[in-house]
């Protein structure tokens, strides 16, 4: 009988330390996954290639940070910290929008770099049937040209200054026949025929999507209006040490890198 009863005791105490290990277990995932840091990054359109491959490369390094990333329009990112006051790292593609998000009490301005430039460029079809070799060509009867839109993605303000600053700004108007909010779109138009010539990005000729089907006409400096692009932290972080440990990675040599291997220069 005493055996029986020390029996039955050291099952039920098995039994008690078993559910108190698996609570004991619960908690500690819990809590590991209540830590896990996350961070919400607005990436400017053009930086969709890019982008990927460094958050990729950033996770090797930083497993435990979660990074969600949205891509827009420089005017579209902006609307979203000026409306919803939301987002942790702001990556627009021209400083301007940056000037203006730290003009409006946005970002915390000791957080800004700079990375890389921007460099305008024209963009035709495979063997240039229409024979665009200058801004002057825009402007040319015949010519389908689509432009981003001025107050919406860097690439529509960029070249706004670039028609203005060359005064070609009405010549080339009635040749517009579609604008874009964002310039991968401008792509797009170019590649399936609705426009003949457009203005882009110059990194953008090492996407996959131009293999083969765009050829590059360069924009003289004194002609362009390039643009520096910078990042920063926003006044809305919700992990600001996660937030900067991004930041230095993708302003790092490594993160040059990669920015380096999709065709910009840093």
């Amino acid at each position: 009988m005493e055996k029986k009863k020390i029996t039955i005791i050291c099952i039920v105490t098995i039994a008690i330390i078993a559910i108190t290990g698996i609570y004991l277990s619960d908690i500690i995932n819990n809590s590991e996954l209540d830590e896990k840091e996350s961070i919400d990054v607005l990436f400017a359109a053009g930086f969709s290639k890019v982008g990927p491959e460094l958050i990729s490369e950033f996770n090797k390094k930083y497993p435990n940070i979660k990074v969600n990333s949205k891509y827009g329009g420089s005017g579209e990112l902006f609307a979203t910290l000026e409306s919803q006051k939301k987002g942790d790292v702001f990556l627009p593609a021209d400083y301007k929008y940056m000037e203006d998000a730290m003009n409006n009490g946005y970002i915390d301005n000791n957080t800004v770099k700079n990375i890389t430039k921007n460099v305008p460029v024209i963009i035709v079809e495979k063997g240039n049937p229409k024979n665009i070799t200058s801004l002057k060509d825009l402007a040319k009867d015949g010519v389908k040209v689509g432009i981003g839109e001025k107050n919406g993605p860097a690439i529509g303000k960029a070249t706004a200054k670039i028609l203005e600053k060359n005064n070609l700004n009405i010549a080339v108007e009635k040749n517009i026949v579609v604008t874009s909010t964002t310039v991968n779109q401008l792509l797009t138009y170019l590649i399936t025929g609705q426009v003949d010539a457009t203005i882009v990005w110059e990194d953008m000729a090492s996407w996959k999507e131009s293999d083969g089907k765009i050829e590059v006409i360069k924009i003289p400096t004194d002609e362009n209006e390039i643009s520096t692009v910078p990042i920063g932290i926003t006044n809305f972080v919700k992990d600001k040490d996660a937030a900067q440990k991004f930041e230095e990675f993708i302003t790092s040599d490594e993160g040059k890198e990669i920015w380096k291997k999709w065709g910009f220069e840093v």
